[in-house]
């Protein structure tokens, strides 16, 4: 039985309540920086200090109150972010990963709000005008306005790269920067600037805590183009690479072996999907479930927590059916090759076919079997989508937002609504001042 624990506070005075190294995988998108006003009491926080990027001095911001995106700059944004992946990276186990996915803005530009972007009566106002223009934004309650003025040495219209200043922070605050995913959208919202493309991707920062880490690269591959070497449609000529000059056979044939799946690729084609409750900025579950699916095991030790890896088999097949017949060509007739010879079809292959055989524990915990589960974390919860895609996948999560009615949509999303709860799941909804008394995690 899966556990899902919701936790309504600010995160991080939440964060600080988990235990360290109690969670597997973190799937989140935190605020964007100067995007939206979600309505949240402000909250305070500390003089901070972070490097901007590895090698470089560090920059000190000072206190400020109010609510994370709503920074005055875009350096204090990130150096509030550092505070939070802090603690992210305390309550991480050392071989977790935490996935980000965070979007960019630009300064002081005023067409880069979208009416989508705007909450409430103030959105649909301005989709039912279409009025793309400085004052349709001016005196608006409740919605943040864009910078009028450059910040530091932003230009009006300037890309400010929060993405890249955010990774390269965590990467000098002591994180592994391992990729980049790039999240192409097939479906991104219409922009009204005709001097630069539409912007149509966000990124997606894989970090973890330690060098070697869990990752199951099974679970996430996509299935290859074609069965050729490369996986893909480029093909050398009368298979080159499995021969050198003299014809001899070379050490590295195996590893161009065609694949019916290959390792997945760091571009993300997923469509977002619309979602018609309070929270207007969900991102899709096809993303966060190839997060989680990478991240964590089906299986861990009950005691220590330790996933268990997967143990997978290769098995090499031949394909036939070429139409044609004939003697075997030169050299593809050996014993372990085209069936001893004694085909006359001429056959295309091996093709290697890579099957899940089971799961092997990772650690010598006496009663390791396997029944523990994997825990999923998501600070800045909102509609609850890594806790659906945990759900989903019989992972247990944790939920932290600030805001109760986020929380509340994210319990009915989720379905744990009065008179329909899941019989197989448990929940609980904690409050801020409760947080500390409580258990810390599922199950705890």
């Amino acid at each position: 039985m899966s556990h899902h624990r919701f936790i309504i506070g600010n995160v991080l005075d939440v964060l600080k309540t988990l235990p360290d190294e109690s969670v597997h995988c973190i799937a989140t998108s935190p605020p964007y920086w100067g995007l939206r006003d979600y309505g949240l009491p402000p909250v305070p926080w500390p003089e901070a200090e972070c490097s901007p990027m590895p090698g470089l001095p560090p920059v000190r911001v000072p206190a400020w109150e109010g609510c994370l995106g709503l920074e005055p700059t875009p350096e204090m944004y990130v150096a509030h972010l550092v505070l939070v992946f802090q603690e992210i990276r305390r309550v991480l186990r050392k071989d977790g990963t935490c996935w980000v996915v965070i979007g960019d803005s630009y300064a002081g530009s005023w067409g880069n709000y979208h009416p989508h972007s705007l909450p409430g009566k103030h959105g649909q106002r301005l989709k039912e005008t279409a009025r793309w223009n400085r004052r349709a934004y001016e005196g608006r309650e409740g919605f943040l306005p864009p910078t009028a003025k450059p910040q530091g040495d932003l230009k009006k219209k300037d890309l400010v790269g929060i993405p890249w200043r955010m990774a390269f922070a965590l990467q000098a605050d002591g994180w592994w920067l391992r990729s980049d995913v790039v999240w192409a959208k097939g479906n991104p919202l219409p922009e009204s600037t005709i001097d630069r493309p539409t912007k149509a991707h966000e990124y997606v920062f894989l970090l973890a805590k330690s060098k070697r880490y869990y990752y199951d690269a099974v679970a996430v591959a996509e299935p290859a183009v074609s069965n050729h070497p490369s996986g893909n449609n480029f093909v050398r000529p009368e298979r080159l690479s499995f021969r050198n000059t003299d014809g001899s056979a070379r050490s590295n044939a195996r590893q161009w072996e065609p694949r019916l799946t290959r390792n997945r690729r760091s571009v993300w084609e997923v469509n977002t999907e619309p979602f018609p409750g309070a929270h207007f900025a969900v991102f899709p579950r096809q993303l966060v479930e190839l997060c989680v699916k990478a991240s964590t095991s089906l299986k861990a030790c009950p005691v220590c927590c330790a996933p268990w890896e997967r143990a997978v088999e290769k098995n090499r097949f031949f394909e036939s059916g070429s139409g044609k017949s004939g003697k075997l060509p030169v050299g593809k007739h050996g014993p372990k090759l085209q069936g001893g010879g004694q085909t006359v079809d001429i056959r295309r292959g091996p093709v290697v076919h890579t099957t899940t055989v089971g799961f092997l524990p990772t650690c010598q915990c006496p009663d390791n079997d396997g029944s523990g589960r994997a825990v999923v974390l998501d600070p800045f919860g909102g509609a609850g989508t890594t806790t659906l895609v945990a759900m989903s996948l019989d992972r247990d999560s944790v939920y932290i937002d600030l805001s109760p009615d986020y929380a509340k949509t994210a319990l009915e999303r989720c379905g744990f609504t009065e008179g329909k709860l899941f019989d197989e799941h448990t929940w609980k909804v904690v409050h801020p001042d409760s947080a500390s008394d409580a258990p810390a995690v599922p199950g705890g």
